[in-house]
């Protein structure tokens, strides 16, 4: 403890003091030796400073304190017994405080530092009185060594600094583990996903560097390393060539995390000669302390996350939970990558077999129907003209919806052309597409030009496919009319037939479509009608507001 400049004094005394007050005390000590034998049985330090600041008596506490004797300290000045540093300001202000007295209650305590005998320092704390002893004032300080206590504090004050640093820290890693978890909840790329983990990582963990590794042969244990941050390019060049063979080897080979608080010192205790090499290389990189746990996906071993430290350092219990954690989060990450391939095939398979089936359902058959044509019509041609001319264009519209199938089918592959081509264009080859699969006739009007948002073109395009796919398998229609009208306000699509219609009431809300049109309007918050009568045909029609004019 240290005394502030011009705030306190260690011992001071006045020239004048409370009349009552020096009347109670001369009343009750007539002598001075009658005060010098109660000070000297005080179980604390006492001195008896005069009115020129110089030590008139000291007890035998106060001589066991500061480790002088009492010929040692009595007639010499107080500051002597205050570090050197603050005795000119303390001389200041006891000078101050003799020409005016400060008003203050008895006892106060005063928080400064001493200096033995010795030379060492130590915290005290000063109460302060004033006596008067044969006609003189004189002051009588109570020192306490407060030594104990302020360690005390220090450690408490310590204790709480870390518990609040722990607190933020645990905020921090809770902070960093919901992140991830929404991470890991997102479209990320897995390894977008795993460069987000390890960075988290490096800074919940307080680490220089890390890295994930993944094993590539089991009966030889090579880990390669698959993302990093913050490990030199040299280094991640070695790791990806299979060549760290030593603590992570050991995780993944033991299951457990494997930590090594100084490299620099197992490189003195030896060990055999790969190790050794292998720890040479790391602290080569200035790597002086690595965590490494391995990475459990579904019970099996897939790698490890290595943590790398700069410095030396030990590995609590706690941090190697984290680590843990964090490492779970990755065998999380990578079982999630996992699934997600899974379902992009399972769709892709899928995707293929509803395409084998469109071209078994409409393609396939068209042209087995073509071909079937083709083989009779050389010999009707000869023998009935005109039937051959029937024929022949019959195969012509085959054809030519086998080809119209066939680019529907491709734009079904790729889905980006629903919006690189023009709506027009796609009602086109839709139409005719349906023309020779259903052979029915199908009287495509346009009016205007579209100029649409990519969503709103989707639905209209998709409203048109699901209607004339209804036509083609229910409604044994005779004539179909598909009209499309762009106006600047607005967008119409209609599509008529005129075949046997249906009770829409006798029909469940997923059939025919119905369901798949209506959420297709919605979306764009068109406005969907289906008008039909039994025997009457069907007309849907979808309008779509432009509310943007």
């Amino acid at each position: 403890m240290t005394i502030v400049p011009n705030k306190f004094s260690l011992f001071s005394v006045s020239k004048t003091v409370n009349a009552n007050n020096a009347s109670n005390t001369t009343s009750a000590w007539n002598s001075e030796e009658g005060l010098k034998l109660l000070l000297e049985s005080a179980p604390m330090a006492m001195l008896m400073v005069g009115y020129e600041g110089r030590i008139l008596f000291v007890n035998v506490k106060a001589v066991e304190m500061f480790g002088y004797s009492r010929q040692e300290l009595v007639d010499q000045k107080v500051e002597m017994l205050i570090p050197d540093r603050f005795r000119h300001n303390h001389v200041q202000h006891r000078e101050n405080y003799v020409e005016e007295p400060h008003s203050r209650p008895m006892g106060i305590g005063l928080e400064l530092s001493a200096k033995r005998k010795d030379g060492t320092e130590f915290p005290i704390e000063v109460g302060l009185s004033t006596v008067n002893l044969k006609d003189e004032f004189v002051t009588i300080a109570t020192v306490y060594d407060v030594t104990i206590r302020k360690q005390a504090e220090a450690e408490l004050e310590r204790r709480v600094e870390e518990r609040t640093h722990e607190l933020e820290r645990r905020r921090q890693v809770s902070d960093g583990l919901r992140d991830i978890l929404t991470v890991l909840n997102s479209d990320r790329s897995s390894g977008e996903t795993l460069n987000y983990i390890v960075a988290q990582a490096s800074r919940l963990l307080n680490a220089d560097a890390s890295a994930i590794y993944q094993l590539q042969d089991d009966n030889d244990i090579i880990l390669t390393i698959q993302t990093s941050q913050g490990l030199p390019d040299d280094y991640i060049a070695w790791g990806k060539r299979g060549l760290d063979k030593g603590i992570n080897s050991q995780a993944v080979l033991t299951r457990r995390p494997v930590a090594v608080s100084d490299l620099s010192q197992q490189l003195q205790n030896g060990g055999d000669v790969g190790s050794k090499s292998r720890w040479s290389l790391l602290v080569t990189h200035g790597y002086h302390a690595v965590l490494a746990v391995p990475l459990i996906v579904k019970e099996e071993v897939y790698g490890s996350l290595v943590l790398y430290y700069s410095q030396p350092r030990e590995f609590p219990k706690e941090s190697i939970e984290l680590a843990v954690t964090f490492a779970d989060q990755v065998a999380l990450a990578i079982e999630n990558a996992r699934l997600r391939t899974q379902v992009e095939q399972a769709a892709i398979v899928a995707e293929r077999n509803r395409l084998a089936r469109d071209l078994h359902d409409s393609v396939t058959q068209t042209l087995f129907s073509a071909s079937l044509i083709a083989e009779v019509l050389p010999k009707l041609w000869n023998r009935r003209h005109s039937e051959g001319e029937r024929r022949l264009e019959e195969l012509r519209q085959l054809t030519r919806g086998a080809l119209a199938e066939m680019r529907t089918l491709l734009l079904e592959l790729r889905p980006s052309r629903l919006i690189d081509v023009g709506l027009s264009e796609l009602l086109r080859q839709l139409t005719e597409a349906v023309t020779g699969r259903a052979r029915v006739p199908i009287d495509l009007q346009l009016e205007g030009e579209c100029s649409l948002l990519p969503e709103v073109q989707i639905a209209l395009y998709r409203t048109a496919q699901e209607a004339l796919n209804n036509v083609a398998k229910h409604s044994q229609a005779s004539r179909v009319e598909v009209k499309l009208i762009c106006r600047p306000d607005y967008v119409k699509l209609s599509v008529k037939d005129d075949g046997r219609g249906f009770i829409r009431e006798n029909v469940q809300a997923n059939s025919l479509g119905l369901s798949i049109m209506h959420e297709r309007a919605e979306a764009i918050d068109a406005r969907l009608e289906i008008n039909t009568e039994v025997g009457q045909g069907t007309e849907v029609s979808l309008t779509w507001i432009n509310n943007k004019q």
